[in-house]
């Protein structure tokens, strides 16, 4: 049956019907507002006053005093006190100051630079089922270029890292020669 309909007929009496369906409703629910507008009368801009309500009369509109407000003056819990922005701030934190910008450069930068070429030394590893002398010539790259990690806390770190993610075992001799 619909298929006798064609798109332009549909939409014609879609927009027919809805315009009949909003003029009832209008005439209907809107009548008062649709003959001011109509007759040229304005609405006022200002809301209309509130309805009364049966507690209105128990309460007064001037605020309590001192004696007569039941809860009184709020405090703050003992042991803490208002500040003002000036008052206000943090201490450094104990490890920062005991860390040295240069350490703190290596902290930030480089073992975690080194830790994503190791990722990318054992991915090809993994690709091309790299051995022993392959990890060898591509970790002397990486020697090369992070000097800085030699004889560091870090490096021992970087060399269990190594020793968890390599196929084959490794020596700590190995890997120390591998630094220099």
């Amino acid at each position: 049956m619909l298929q006798h309909f064609t798109w332009q007929q549909f939409l014609t009496a879609a927009l027919i019907l809805t315009l009949i369906w909003y003029v009832g409703v209008i005439l209907i629910f809107y009548r008062k507002e649709l003959n001011d507008f109509l007759n040229g009368k304005r609405t006022p801009a200002t809301p209309p006053e509130p309805l009364p309500h049966v507690w209105d009369e128990d309460f007064e509109d001037e605020p309590l005093s001192e004696e007569e407000n039941l809860i009184g003056k709020p405090i703050l819990p003992e042991g803490m006190s208002r500040l003002s922005m000036a008052q206000f701030g943090f201490a450094q934190n104990v490890k920062e100051t005991a860390i040295e910008d240069e350490d703190k450069g290596t902290w930030l930068g480089l073992v975690p630079d080194v830790l994503e070429e190791l990722k990318s030394i054992f991915h090809i590893l993994e690709k091309e089922n790299g051995n022993k002398e392959d990890f060898i010539s591509l970790f002397g790259l990486v020697s090369g270029k992070y000097p800085k990690i030699r004889n560091t806390p870090n490096q021992q770190a970087i060399n269990d890292y190594i020793r968890e993610n390599l196929p084959f075992k490794i020596s700590d001799g190995e890997l120390d020669n591998l630094w220099i």
